[in-house]
């Protein structure tokens, strides 16, 4: 997705979201640095512990991740990039591995804790309560770190 292609209204809501989100871990530059320190991670969903560090705090999450469950979200996110659909043109098994996968997904909790005990942090899900792929979940591990920078600089 390319935050140009984006009607106004959403680059609005989406900049007050993520601005509210880098304001909780200690502004953009810090909020930038979670994503920059995430993505050098190599799978960083899949750790065990079912956290991981960043620079300044720490990210963890309710439920383990297995590696089948990753690849189908990443697959299913690129499909949703590329068609703008999901499940468009799937047979009926592919589009229950999809169902499944976000039934098992839906409940994961992110929750970001600033190693600053005065800034309060912020959670998110992967899925959405409308059964979509949660956009600040993308801009944190799918995105490159361009499009949360056109964000967060975004001036309406």
């Amino acid at each position: 997705m390319k935050f140009k292609d984006l009607d106004k209204e959403t680059k609005q809501k989406l900049h007050e979201e993520l601005n509210e989100y880098a304001e909780k871990v200690g502004g953009t530059n810090a909020f930038l640095t979670m994503i920059e320190d995430i993505k050098s991670l190599k799978n960083p969903l899949l750790k065990k512990t079912n956290s991981l560090h960043y620079d300044s705090g720490k990210l963890y999450w309710n439920k383990a991740i297995f590696q089948d469950k990753n690849d189908l979200l990443f697959q299913t996110m690129k499909k949703i990039e590329t068609e703008g659909s999901m499940t468009k043109g799937l047979n009926d098994y592919k589009t229950k591995k999809i169902t499944n996968m976000l039934k098992a997904l839906k409940p994961v909790m992110f929750e970001v804790v600033p190693n600053n005990q005065e800034l309060e942090g912020f959670d998110f899900y992967i899925i959405t309560s409308k059964n979509e792929i949660d956009r600040v979940f993308k801009i944190i591990f799918f995105y490159n770190i361009g499009f949360a920078k056109e964000v967060l600089n975004y001036k309406g």
